[in-house]
């Protein structure tokens, strides 16, 4: 019995992980073009702009 339920669990968390693949290759081919382009979370030209922009004041 237990092994019927270990057996069940992995199939589940397989098939999970195989919708969450092909969703993630879906969303790369059909970008919606409306939606705005997150930039990355960490963007040094900013800060480095800003510290220059101080050290010549």
């Amino acid at each position: 019995m237990s092994l019927l339920i270990i057996a069940a669990l992995l199939y589940l968390g397989l098939a999970l992980g195989f919708i969450l693949v092909v969703d993630n290759l879906v969303g790369l081919v059909f970008r919606d073009p409306r939606a705005p382009v997150q930039r990355p979370s960490f963007d040094i030209g900013r800060p480095f702009a800003a510290s220059q922009k101080l050290y010549r004041k």
